[in-house]
Order: C-alpha cells, then structure tokens, then sequence
C-alpha cells in the first residue's frame, strides 16, 4: 500500500524549443509506490523527469521534496535523496563498475566499499570479473546494469528512471522489475518513464503523458 507524499508536482509547465510539452501537470510520488509513465516519442516525459529531479526549473510551477521547493533546497540533501537513473548509462569509462558506484554513492553522501559495491553489482547480474574491468569493454546492457547497481548504492529514497530496461535482455528485465518492487516495498517512491509493456504492467499506479498532462491509465 502506498504512503505519504514524497514529492509533489503542482502546476508544472515546461517548453522545449518555444513549444510547450508540459502544462498544468500535476504528479504525487508516494512512498511505497511504482508509477510508471509512458508517453509518444516528444511527449515530453525525459523534460518531465529533469524537473521532478531538480536538473532544470519549470518555466511555471512547483516541484516540492518534503514540503520544500526543490529551487530552495540543499543541494545536498537533493543528491541523497533523489537518485536518477538516465537514458544514457552516465558511467565513467575509465572506471570499472565497482569504482563507478563507490564514486557516486560517496557523492550522493552514502559512501560504500568496494565490497558494498561489488554486492550491488552482483545484485543486478554482474560478475565480479567483469565489475573489475573498465567500463569503457562493457555492453549496452552491462553498463545499464551498472547504472542500476549505482542507484541502489545511493540510498536516495526517490528514484526516477528513464527507460531502465535498455539494452537488458529478458533475464536483465526480469530482475530489472523485482528490483523495483521491492524497492517500493522498503519504502521508495518510483516513477519510471518506459515504453516496456511489462515494466508498465508490474507498476502500482499507470499513467500516460499527452498533450501536456498525465492521465490516468490504469494500475492501483
């Protein structure tokens, strides 16, 4: 069952190229739930993370974290609270994936050892050889599976995810999607942005981006 709110989304309006892809738009993210958002190519649901994430401001409306506007917030307790996983991996090359998670969980404020993280990154199907290598040999598929493992190292309580099951095969989904369950089940609010029919199936709540605004489709 879903909790409190998390972050709210109130009035949001946001253009891109003159053209406004988010007006009016109003979103809760509860502890406890996974809300999945789909949307057509343009649709502006990767604007609509960036907002929510505080990496932009909205050209009208609020975006709030515990009741505190997030253009008035320390940016530190931002990077620890809000972890984000992109469309594009966002790893280091030069690092092998275990240093990549011991870095940005040491810059989220939850610092981990190599063994921690080692733990994560097996945790998401990456074996101990492979998180050793740079991750400059990795696959697409790989370097996602590093990119999760580092969103769990952060310890953020909100996370929001823009088509996580990229370049995962059907196993990496798999474990992709009990991954988010029971990230929400400790408590996490997650809104994950996916074209992924089964990754929008196993969320709590379904919503569709169009024309601006989030309508309701489907889920608990």
């Amino acid at each position: 069952m879903s909790g409190e709110v998390l972050l709210r989304a109130e009035g949001l309006a946001a253009a891109v190229d003159r053209r406004y892809v988010l007006l009016d738009l109003g979103l809760e993210l509860r502890a406890g739930e996974v809300t999945a958002i789909a949307g057509e190519n343009g649709a502006g649901k990767t604007t609509l993370l960036g907002l929510l994430a505080g990496e932009r401001a909205p050209d009208r409306g609020t975006v709030r974290l515990a009741g505190v506007a997030l253009a008035e917030a320390d940016p530190a307790a931002l990077a620890s609270r809000i972890g984000v996983l992109g469309h594009r991996p966002g790893l280091y090359l030069e690092l092998s994936a275990v240093e990549n998670v011991v870095l940005f969980a040491a810059l989220a404020g939850r610092p981990c050892t190599a063994a921690e993280a080692l733990a994560h990154l097996q945790s998401v199907g990456l074996a101990a050889a492979d998180a050793a290598r740079p991750v400059r040999h990795y696959s697409r598929g790989m370097a996602q599976r590093a990119a999760i493992a580092r969103l769990i190292a952060s310890g953020a309580t909100i996370w929001l995810l823009d088509e996580p099951s990229t370049g995962l095969d059907r196993q990496g989904c798999a474990t992709l999607r009990a991954l988010l369950r029971d990230a929400a089940d400790q408590g996490r609010a997650l809104c994950v942005v996916s074209h992924d029919p089964e990754l929008l199936a196993a969320a709590d709540r379904r919503l569709e981006l169009r024309g601006g605004q989030l309508h309701d489709a489907g889920g608990a």
